[in-house]
């Protein structure tokens, strides 16, 4: 299984799994693992794309990147607000009183993605001969330096230009959305992109890292709404304009609650795993790596790292099992592993070992993840560690909603979310919130039908099958110290 003699050999704790950040990852294209979602998103059937945290949206949208950029005459632009720029927005009290409504933020969102795609074109364009719409796209490259304004500058002056004509949005009038469209310049910027995009000019739009600063506000989350009607209406005009919007799919399922307007936003990819290719991703970094280091091996890269089996299950097992089949997790978990061993032999000790530090990794990511949504996480995450530390790994429906009466009564949480729970005694309503947050999995019960202790779960069982849900493990194990 291992390099011949005298040949390279590389030790497990030497292997390199990559940037946990997909932007940062000089490899990333080198081991991407192709896929149904990059295949439609590649040919642009899908204007969304929705992923759970660490599910590899931001990894589809690099190789989508770097593919676009190939084709022929076709601009491709990346808008990615800065974390700072949308909590500038969103703390500013002026902004959050008067103007933060949804149509406000479509036009500036407009006024942004047309300036990025002229400033785009039009900087391809210094140095030859340019006339009507492609000299207007070259000026606005020239007088903003190649690259067009951020987002707080565009915001802040379409403000001063409102507060010219208005005080607030509702002083604009019935004529609101023409009104913000002269206000914004997007009259004039739509009809040059647009003679731009019917002249053959073809522009991609890749919008990421949507939920960084989004704080789950209503001046938030209408600044989101803003960005898919933004999108939703320039897509509309011509088919040479295609963006694309990566969201998480939490982020996305309330965005869609809060608008009349969802049937527009139903043509998403959602990212979904299988085991196969979750394996895949591990072996193909693995291979990556041996490769840089000149080692060849006569086995397939999985077992060239780890064990066949751990414990009584098979290691891809109960490696996705673990990492609720999100590659992020399954690369740190991984990378937890190899870290720890010594030598270049699979270890199935050091492997189970892995897992402690890899569940307090997974608490505070997911505390980071829904602090917005669900604040005071942290403190059921603690109650639970400390109360339930010696339960067993799997649990049946009765034993999990003991646990959970238990909580209620007696955690140290004071948050609206969670009142509201236990004011209605709503275990039910925990249970299916802790699964969908990824701090509850489940598993098939053996035999047909399953078992009697076993509790129907509706979001995740499948026909003529019974689950029962079940506690990462990380959930009840302590913190390292």
């Amino acid at each position: 299984m291992k390099p011949s003699d005298g040949q390279p050999s590389m030790e497990l704790h030497e292997i390199s799994w990559g940037d946990d950040s997909a932007e940062k990852d000089p490899y990333l294209l080198e081991y991407f693992v192709d896929s149904a979602a990059y295949a439609r998103m590649r040919s642009k059937s899908k204007s969304m794309v929705i992923g759970r945290k660490g599910s590899g949206k931001s990894a589809l949208r690099k190789k989508l990147e770097e593919d676009f950029a190939n084709d022929q005459n076709t601009y491709v632009i990346n808008l990615s607000p800065k974390y700072n720029s949308i909590r500038s927005v969103l703390n500013d009290q002026e902004i959050v009183s008067k103007y933060g409504e949804e149509i406000f933020f479509q036009h500036t969102w407009l006024r942004q993605i047309l300036l990025d795609l002229l400033c785009r074109i039009g900087d391809d364009a210094k140095g030859r001969y340019a006339a009507d719409s492609m000299e207007f796209a070259r000026k606005i490259s020239v007088d903003l330096n190649r690259t067009s304004k951020d987002l707080v500058e565009n915001i802040s002056e379409v403000l001063g230009r409102i507060k010219v004509k208005a005080g607030s949005i509702g002083e604009l009038g019935i004529q609101v959305e023409q009104e913000l469209r002269n206000i914004a310049d997007v009259q004039s910027l739509e009809h040059h992109a647009l003679k731009l995009a019917n002249g053959g000019a073809k522009f991609v739009v890749l919008a990421d890292d949507l939920d960084l600063g989004w704080d789950n506000t209503k001046t938030a989350n209408n600044m989101l709404l803003g960005l898919l009607a933004a999108a939703n209406h320039l897509t509309a005009q011509s088919p040479n304009i295609y963006i694309a919007l990566f969201l998480r799919e939490d982020v996305y399922a309330l965005l869609v609650s809060q608008t009349q307007h969802a049937d527009k936003y139903r043509n998403v990819e959602r990212i979904r795993w299988e085991k196969q290719a979750l394996v895949e991703i591990l072996e193909k970094r693995i291979a990556f790596h041996l490769r840089q280091r000149g080692v060849t091996i006569n086995t397939d890269p999985f077992s060239y790292v780890f064990p066949e089996t751990i414990g009584t299950s098979n290691t891809d097992n109960w490696l996705i099992e673990r990492t609720l089949s999100r590659p992020r997790e399954l690369i740190q978990l991984a990378r937890y592993y190899t870290e720890s061993v010594n030598g270049n032999a699979p270890s199935d000790g050091a492997l189970k070992d892995s897992e402690t530090h890899y569940s307090s990794w997974k608490l505070d990511d997911l505390c980071a993840e829904y602090s917005n949504q669900y604040p005071g996480l942290i403190q059921l995450f603690s109650y639970w560690k400390t109360k339930f530390f010696r339960h067993k790994y799997h649990l049946s429906g009765s034993e999990i909603r003991e646990m959970l009466l238990q909580i209620m009564a007696e955690a140290p949480i004071n948050q609206s979310w969670f009142n509201h729970l236990v004011a209605s005694t709503d275990i039910d309503g925990l249970l299916q919130l802790l699964y969908d947050i990824g701090f509850l999995g489940d598993f098939v019960l053996g035999g047909e039908g399953g078992s009697n202790h076993a509790t129907h779960h509706p979001c995740a069982s499948l026909p003529g099958r019974r689950r029962a849900p079940r506690p990462l493990r990380g959930s009840w194990h302590p913190s390292p110290s």
